[in-house]
């Protein structure tokens, strides 16, 4: 039976206080409760599906409905959900909202009465839904929930759009009447107007709520800024105090509580800290730089654009705090200025030392008078005896030599500064010249020469590198003829596939005492008389006398080896062999005579050697030009 309304006579009752209350006044109170009980609910910012629920029950309990559903539209805006419920079951709002939906885009399929409620505005009812041919696809739902008659109201935004709809359910099939239409519409526009109010609130607390968010954040980077402020001083303190890179990492690491290890883009190790507990290994950072272990991680430290160091930290199990990224960041910057410095410093140092040693070895006779001042100057001294070494680089292309020669000379240059006296060190001619101060004994010369030649190629492992020593030198005027016989053994040795050794001129025996010999005028005459026709055989018919003979005295002047090397016969051999002696009338078989050929031989491997490349000729032209 439908519910009392708010005009149904006067007949009432009397109350404690002597008034008569009619049921229309009872109604009324009734009403204005439950309205009251959305508006606090609203009023006291409860949450969008709580007031959903509420204005449900509420207009079950008013108006007497077995089931009522509050539909607002999805995000997308395509179909009607139900968010809010009285008496529908769980199963059946999945199933509406899920596999029956309610699409407010309608093209051929039948349109729901939610749909054309929200559309229209306009309340749509349906008094039996069995007599509905529109109702069919929702007609199994229905049944299932228990339901035969429905109303959809529209919940209606300032009285124009529809923001959801209201709709109630009756078991059985009911005619829906003007009156109770028009009740429920009023109940519809409060329905609505909580709907707003809720959601206005949720979005005022949800950009209040971002804003307390954004305010925390905007204190937390004041604190960040202040804190990071005060590190980079710190560190920048340390730095222009002279603590240089290892300054730094120190105090980084005290900053930031863990391990601190800085290095070049070699690898070189160029600060740590004092506490080194978690820190990678040589072999972990060069094979781990591009993947680190969770244990510690990696900074690059860049100099205009490149990379020019690296800072790695021990992290544990506990990744880097921000202020601690932070710490480590300024960590990079100050690194970097420390770096440009010192290089700036080291570059001039470099261009006075080269300056005073290239006009060393050239013997320029207008510098030599102030050469012991400008050296005095940079620290060292040349009134002392010096060994100078030699080394040249191979195995790699021109532009990767010239990067290689630079990087090597900072591995060498790094390493003099440790010594005392320190050595002298520069770029010549596509070499490193070193001069060592008055090293002690033969030994020592040899190791310092080994040494300083695997620093040329320590962190370029598919590099060779050559190095030839010669001393003592006392007075100025030797350098420059000393160097020469440096330069032509590393250039002999290269001629003779020899890239990878440490050698003195005292090693190479006769060829290491020809090389020092300044006029050698005679005996470049005696090995072109002696080999001569040999060259010229070989010139004008294309054979390879000379090859065959150089390799006969490799070999220990055995036919068989000797053949063995060239790939020939045997009987090839013994034919060149021949030709050889017939030319140069000397018989191999004599040991005089066979060591003639061999000095000759020797002599013009030298030629080749001191008079190429070109900056090194002095002298003759090479025998090969005669």
């Amino acid at each position: 039976m439908f519910p009392l309304t708010l005009s149904m006579g006067t007949l009432g009752r009397m109350t404690s206080d002597g008034t008569r209350q009619t049921r229309g006044t009872v109604e009324v109170h009734r009403w204005l409760d439950s309205v009251r009980g959305i508006t606090q609910t609203v009023a006291t910012a409860q949450p969008l599906p709580q007031v959903l629920e509420l204005i449900a029950n509420t207009a079950a309990a008013l108006m007497g409905y077995e089931f009522c559903g509050v539909l607002l539209p999805d995000p997308s805006g395509s179909r009607l959900t139900i968010e809010g419920s009285s008496g529908l079951s769980r199963e059946y709002i999945d199933q509406v909202n899920a596999d029956h939906p309610v699409l407010l885009q309608q093209g051929t399929a039948p349109e729901a009465p939610s749909s054309r409620a929200f559309r229209t505005g306009k309340p749509v009812a349906i008094a039996d839904i069995q007599a509905e041919p529109q109702f069919a696809p929702w007609g199994g739902v229905a049944r299932e929930q228990g339901y035969r008659s429905m109303i959809s109201v529209p919940l209606l935004e300032s009285g124009q759009r529809a923001i959801g709809t209201l709709n109630c359910y009756r078991r059985g099939t009911h005619n829906f009447g003007q009156q109770e239409i028009a009740l429920l519409s009023v109940l519809a526009d409060h329905a609505a107007i909580a709907l707003t109010t809720s959601r206005l609130r949720s979005d005022e607390a949800r950009r209040m709520d971002e804003l307390v968010r954004l305010n925390a954040e905007l204190h937390t980077q004041r604190d960040l800024l202040e804190k990071s402020e005060v590190i980079h001083q710190k560190l920048t303190d340390i730095a222009l105090r002279g603590g240089g890179v290892p300054g730094i990492a120190v105090a980084l690491a005290n900053l930031i509580s863990r391990a601190v290890l800085i290095e070049d883009a070699q690898g070189a190790v160029i600060g740590r800290s004092s506490v080194d507990a978690g820190l990678p290994d040589e072999k972990t950072r060069a094979g781990g730089r591009a993947d680190p272990s969770p244990a510690f991680e990696v900074f690059p430290v860049l100099l205009n654009d490149s990379e020019v160091a690296r800072i790695w930290t021990a992290t544990g199990s506990r990744t880097l705090a921000p202020l601690e990224t932070r710490a480590v960041e300024h960590a990079t910057v100050v690194t970097s200025l420390e770096l440009l410095r010192a290089r700036t410093a080291e570059e001039a140092q470099w261009r006075l030392q080269g300056e005073v040693l290239n006009d060393l070895l050239l013997g320029e006779p207008s510098a030599m008078d102030s050469i012991h001042a400008r050296a005095e100057r940079l620290g060292h001294n040349l009134k002392v005896e010096h060994t100078l070494v030699g080394v040249s680089l191979a195995e790699m292309a021109q532009e990767d030599v010239n990067v290689c020669l630079q990087q090597a000379l900072r591995r060498i240059n790094a390493w003099a500064s440790t010594q005392r006296p320190r050595p002298l060190c520069t770029i010549h001619h596509d070499r490193i010249v070193v001069l060592i101060p008055s090293p002690s004994g033969r030994s020592e010369e040899e190791s310092t020469t080994e040494k300083i030649r695997r620093m040329a190629v320590s962190r370029h492992p598919k590099a060779t590198a050559t190095a030839v020593s010669r001393g003592p030198v006392s007075e100025l005027i030797m350098y420059p003829r000393v160097y020469r016989s440096v330069a032509g053994a590393l250039n002999m040795l290269a001629l003779g596939g020899r890239t990878n050794a440490s050698v003195t001129l005292d090693d190479l025996g006769l060829v290491g005492l020809l090389l020092q010999l300044d006029d050698s005028s005679q005996l470049l005459r005696y090995a072109g008389q002696a080999l001569g026709p040999v060259r010229n055989h070989d010139e004008t018919r294309g054979t390879e006398l000379l090859k065959t003979l150089r390799t006969y005295f490799a070999a220990g002047q055995m036919n068989a080896e000797t053949a063995r090397l060239l790939q020939v016969h045997p009987n090839t051999v013994a034919q060149r062999l021949r030709r050889i002696q017939v030319l140069t009338n000397r018989d191999l078989s004599r040991p005089d005579q066979a060591m003639d050929l061999a000095a000759a031989l020797a002599i013009g491997d030298v030629a080749d050697s001191k008079f190429l490349p070109a900056d090194d000729r002095a002298g003759p032209a090479p025998l090969a030009t005669r």
